[in-house]
């Protein structure tokens, strides 16, 4: 979810577009993001919402809260 073309794998301070808290992000595979499962649904919805990445915590809560309205749908 890289928002401006920086050389992979350099770290960037980056704002978090919902909380504007300041996180690092390594722009790669090994950027703590890479850790984490979305859905196809999340992807889109977050292709759509923002143009950058976000938060470890507002974007692990994003997957929570994915997974409950998943779990909540019936059959």
């Amino acid at each position: 979810m890289s928002e401006e073309s920086t050389p992979s794998g350099i770290p960037v301070e980056r704002t978090c577009p919902i909380c504007g808290a300041a996180f690092t992000c390594m722009n790669s595979p090994s950027c703590w993001c890479a850790s984490r499962t979305l859905t196809d649904r999340l992807r889109r919805h977050l292709a759509e919402h923002y143009t950058g990445c976000l938060c470890p915590e507002c974007l692990d809560r994003l997957i929570r809260e994915e997974a409950k309205e998943t779990q909540m749908k019936p059959g």
